[in-house]
């Protein structure tokens, strides 16, 4: 699987212990938390840059990891959970008791005894087709992705509003129940996976009927604020957009929501790509990519304008390890607000800007560029260049539409 260090929402979850009726559930809202924050700390003076010191900037990305915040049970069985959000896994799923390796997480492991609602999916249940697998004992229906094993079983979702007291419940969500990890990189927060995809068992398409195939979201950025949060919605609960929203083409497959990426253009410049790299190997959009990752051939692009263009401010990159992130230094007070903006046209007409605090992540006289590109076979748009930007996907309408906004909600 990818290694979750995503921007990723917040919402309450509790699997358990009430039944509802799920047609009277038309909306949804949830409240986005950015866990981590750039630490307080200056690269220097620009004159030198020594491996200690880059390697601490190299990890500053992982400071885009959002987190859903997750109730399961209640009374002495209840466990507090955070979900990565995650726009591609085909199934929500969590770590369960016993649970090898036990990963360091918030809260302890959930307990499917805990909960009387919980049960295993049999295996002769209609959802219990390729990839899953039938078994014949209790736990009857398998299922292994490349960083989880275990079973999928179903239980009742109770769903709190943010800044809302009222819950709302939905019997008979099924998810994976995982006793097994393999490259889960959970930042020891991490519990499982939330699935906003339209594959059958996702959470999205489980209750697809009532958010009419809509949902929305506001990537707070953890770098501009004192307490990021922001909003997941659903449904009815999607808020409108300015008219002057940007809107493309969505498609929706099982791998993915795919955008018709044909160009890119750098400052003020249009870049010289061959429009077929973009279409030959694609472009999707997920927020459990913590930066874009562009196709190589195009970042090889993007990386010799962007040294160009640096080198006109003054600045002068630093040189690393073959096909690691792009550093400069000497950032002066002027080339800071002189960084370039970056472009994604797409086929449609439709243009995703991304301003230069979305593209470079600068300490002291040093910036890094939030994009990679090295040994990617296809480009995908991650949380960093998604912070303070709304985003609606109509997946009923095959329509993606996005405009900038202020997500956080700070107190006054």
């Amino acid at each position: 699987m990818f290694k979750l260090l995503a921007v990723l929402p917040v919402f309450f979850l509790s699997f358990a212990m009430s039944w509802a009726q799920p047609a009277n559930v038309t909306g949804l809202s949830f409240q986005l938390v950015a866990l981590s924050r750039v630490p307080d700390w200056d690269a220097g003076n620009g004159s030198s840059y020594t491996a200690e010191d880059l390697r601490p900037l190299a990890l500053m990305p992982s400071d885009y990891v959002h987190g859903v915040f997750v109730s399961i049970g209640i009374g002495q069985g209840g466990r507090r959970k955070v979900l990565a959000l995650d726009t591609n896994a085909s199934t929500s799923w969590v770590m369960c008791e016993p649970c090898h390796p036990p990963l360091h997480q918030v809260g302890r492991l959930f307990s499917p005894a805990a909960s009387p609602t919980f049960r295993g999916v049999h295996s002769n249940d209609p959802v219990c087709v390729p990839p899953y697998h039938r078994l014949h004992s209790a736990n009857g229906c398998s299922f292994a992705f490349p960083s989880a094993t275990g079973y999928l079983a179903r239980d009742t979702f109770h769903l709190r509003h943010s800044g809302r007291s009222a819950v709302k419940s939905i019997s008979g969500v099924a998810f994976g129940c995982a006793h097994t990890t393999t490259g889960f990189y959970n930042e020891d927060i991490l519990g499982g996976v939330l699935s906003l995809s339209t594959t059958p068992l996702s959470f999205l398409t489980q209750f697809g009927s009532r958010a009419g195939g809509r949902f929305s979201y506001c990537l707070p950025d953890p770098t501009t604020s004192r307490n990021p949060s922001g909003f997941i919605q659903f449904g009815i609960e999607v808020p409108s957009l300015p008219r002057d929203a940007h809107t493309t083409t969505l498609t929706a497959s099982a791998s993915g929501y795919h955008l018709s990426l044909i160009g890119i253009s750098l400052g003020n410049k249009r870049l010289d790509i061959e429009r077929h790299v973009f279409t030959r190997h694609g472009c999707s959009i997920n927020p459990a990519e913590t930066i874009t990752k562009i196709v190589e051939p195009a970042y090889l692009v993007v990386a010799r304008e962007l040294v160009v263009q640096m080198n006109e401010l003054g600045s002068k990159q630093v040189k690393g390890p073959r096909g690691g992130p792009l550093v400069f230094n000497k950032i002066s007070r002027t080339a800071r607000t002189r960084l370039p903006s970056m472009v994604f046209h797409f086929a449609d007409g439709g243009d995703m800007w991304f301003t230069a605090g979305k593209l470079f992540l600068v300490i002291g006289t040093t910036a890094r560029f939030l994009v990679e590109g090295h040994g990617s076979h296809r480009t995908v748009i991650g949380a960093a260049q998604q912070v303070n930007a709304r985003f609606i996907f109509n997946v009923a309408a095959g329509r993606l539409t996005f405009a900038e906004e202020l997500c956080s909600r700070d107190a006054a």
